[in-house]
C-alpha cells in the first residue's frame, strides 16, 4: 500500500514539474522567415502598371501588389499564466522585397520598382495545447507598424537621355491584425525549436514623402527644386483658393492613400524558457 502511494505522489510531482518546465514562465524567442503578399492591390499614386506602346499595337497589364511580401525577421518575449493560456509581446523587422513594372512608350522605357521597411509591433495573446514534446498552439493579436515606403523611377527616353528619381513615403503608424498557428518541439527544459504559419491584415497610410533623388543624364537636379517640388504632406483634405498665391517655399498637399501590407509566409525559430 505504501509502495502504490509513493509511485502515486511520485507520477504527480512529475506531471506537475512537466507543466511547469514545458508550459509556464517566461520564455524568449527568435524567429527568421519570409511573408507572401495577400490582399494585394493596384496602387494607384504611383501608376503601378505593365504597358508596352508603339505605333501598330498596344499592351497593358494591371500590378496587384501587396508590400508585406520579403523578409522578417522577429524577437519576442511571452509569459504562460498557465499550460494553456498567455500573452506574448514580439517585435519584427520587415525587409520588403521590390515589385518592378515597365513601360515602353514609343521608343521610350521606364523601370519603376516599390518596396518598404517596417518595423512592427505585436501583442497577442497566445492558446497552447499544453503537450509535453511536440506542443501546437495559436496565437491573435494587434499589429502596430512604423514603415518607410521606397519608390524608384527610372527613365530612358527615345533620344537616350536618362531621367532617375527616388521618393520615401514615411510618418504615421500603421494599425491591423495578426493571427499564427505552429508548433514547438521541446529539446529539453530550456530550448526548444518552433514553426509558425503567420498571417497578417494591415494597412498603412504615409503622411510625408520626400524626393530623395533626382538626376538628369547623371547630374544632379535635387538643389535645383523647390520645396513644393521635393516634398509632399498627405493629409485626409486640403482646399486651395485662386486669392491665395501659391508658395514653393512648403511642402504641397495631396490626399492620403492606404498601401496594402498583407502578408501569409512561415517563421522558424528557437524558444528558450527563462
Amino acid at each position: 500500500m505504501k509502495t502504490k502511494i509513493a509511485i502515486a505522489l511520485m507520477v504527480l510531482a512529475a506531471s506537475l514539474l512537466s507543466d511547469r518546465i514545458y508550459s509556464q514562465g517566461i520564455y524568449a524567442k527568435i524567429s527568421a522567415g519570409y511573408g507572401l503578399q495577400m490582399s494585394s492591390q493596384n496602387i494607384d499614386y504611383f501608376n503601378f502598371t505593365n504597358f508596352s506602346i508603339d505605333t501598330a499595337s498596344s499592351t497593358q497589364e494591371l500590378v496587384k501588389i501587396s508590400l508585406g511580401k520579403g523578409l522578417i525577421f522577429e524577437g519576442a518575449v511571452g509569459y504562460m499564466f498557465n499550460k494553456n493560456i498567455g500573452a506574448e509581446l514580439g517585435v519584427s523587422y520587415l525587409l520588403g522585397a521590390k515589385t518592378k513594372t515597365e513601360q515602353t512608350l514609343y521608343g521610350s522605357l521606364r523601370n519603376n520598382s516599390l518596396s518598404a521597411n517596417m518595423l512592427r509591433i505585436n501583442p497577442s495573446f497566445v492558446i497552447s495545447c499544453g503537450f509535453e514534446k511536440i506542443n501546437p498552439y495559436a496565437k491573435l493579436g494587434l499589429i502596430i507598424g512604423f514603415g518607410k515606403i521606397m519608390y524608384e523611377d527610372d527613365y530612358t527616353s527615345a533620344g537616350g537621355n536618362v531621367i532617375s528619381e527616388k521618393m520615401e513615403l514615411s510618418g504615421g503608424i500603421a494599425l491591423g491584425l495578426n493571427a499564427g498557428a505552429g508548433v514547438i518541439y521541446n529539446l529539453n527544459e530550456k530550448l526548444s525549436l518552433f514553426g509558425e504559419i503567420n498571417m497578417v491584415n494591415l494597412s498603412y497610410s504615409p503622411t510625408q514623402g520626400r524626393l530623395t533623388k533626382s538626376t538628369i543624364d547623371g547630374t544632379d537636379r535635387l538643389p535645383d527644386l523647390t520645396t513644393s517640388e521635393k516634398e509632399v504632406d498627405f493629409v485626409e483634405s486640403y482646399t486651395t483658393d485662386t486669392n491665395t498665391p501659391y508658395t514653393h517655399t512648403e511642402p504641397r498637399k495631396e490626399l492620403k492613400e492606404s498601401f496594402p501590407f498583407g502578408s501569409a509566409g512561415l517563421n522558424v525559430g528557437i524558444k528558450i524558457t527563462l
